[in-house]
């Protein structure tokens, strides 16, 4: 019986420990991926101006 015990403590700690890996590689790819956006939206903006300057 203990050994039932500690073999079913042991999956909840892992499967609670993969959890939270998972968790924090999934807010490190968003926050590359706002990163990239805001840089994408920068240079967007930034061509505009130089768009607008030209044709004016």
């Amino acid at each position: 019986m203990f050994v039932a015990w500690l073999i079913t403590v042991s999956l909840f700690l892992i499967c609670i420990s993969a959890t939270f890996i998972i968790i924090n590689g999934l807010k490190e790819k968003d926050q590359y991926d706002l990163v990239v956006l805001h840089s994408q939206y920068k240079n967007i903006t930034i061509n505009n101006k130089g768009i607008k300057k030209l044709s004016a």
